[in-house]
């Protein structure tokens, strides 16, 4: 029976990889990389991690300064502009606060893009960690480490973590450390292999009823 869940930001809690994948497009192609790459190739990784693998794989135009910088410029226009909240989610916390089951985010997104997004959502002091995978040194999405902090962080082993994830890198991060994963199934994710989470689901209030199964299952 899980006793935590653990969920990503982009994609899950607001629907912002949907506008990231937009932008992306543009970042890669000022990265000179486009023509070979697309959004669903490095969405759910870190941002310094995806231009360490455009690196050793292609030849970018730009520096990793000038990468970061192109994600940096349009980040406030994402969160606090353009996604959403995914439907039901504070109601989802709330339930999950009633029956006091930890919480954390676990996500490769920067300290100040979470706070906007925070602040947009209002929330603030709704999860009992917040992992980044900046703060960590340890290798990224799709690498399992990052989720094996994040279940340390709140006292959990992660093979009774629930992770909502809808990435491809994010979803293979999550299985490998060992987690019950679902993975929140959009059209963004559609080029996505999503194969190794344990469910797919496709909005918030089947998402809701999915948390709740796996923390009832025996």
């Amino acid at each position: 029976m899980a006793s935590a869940v653990i969920f990503d930001m982009d994609g899950v809690i607001v629907d912002s990889e949907r506008y990231w994948a937009e932008e992306v497009e543009g970042i890669l192609d000022e990265a000179g990389v486009g023509d070979e790459v697309g959004p669903e190739d490095v969405l759910g990784a870190n941002v310094y991690d995806q231009y360490d693998w455009l690196a050793a794989n292609y030849d970018p135009e730009i520096s990793k300064a000038e990468y970061f910088e192109l994600y940096d410029e349009r980040a406030e226009t994402v969160y606090t502009e353009k996604c959403d909240l995914l439907d039901g989610f504070h109601d989802l916390l709330d339930e999950l606060d009633e029956r006091g089951v930890p919480t954390a985010v676990c996500t490769s997104s920067f300290p100040h893009w979470i706070e906007m997004a925070f602040d947009t959502f209002d929330l603030h002091g709704r999860f009992d960690e917040v992992v980044n995978a900046a703060d960590l040194d340890v290798p990224g999405k799709p690498e399992p480490d990052i989720y094996e902090a994040a279940a340390d962080e709140i006292g959990a082993s992660i093979e009774d973590c629930v992770v909502v994830e809808d990435s491809g890198n994010g979803v293979e991060s999550a299985a490998r450390a060992g987690a019950h994963v679902i993975a929140l199934d959009t059209s963004v994710n559609d080029d996505m292999d999503l194969s190794p989470a344990d469910e797919l689901t496709a909005d918030g209030p089947d998402l809701r009823e999915r948390v709740l199964a796996a923390l009832d299952r025996d």
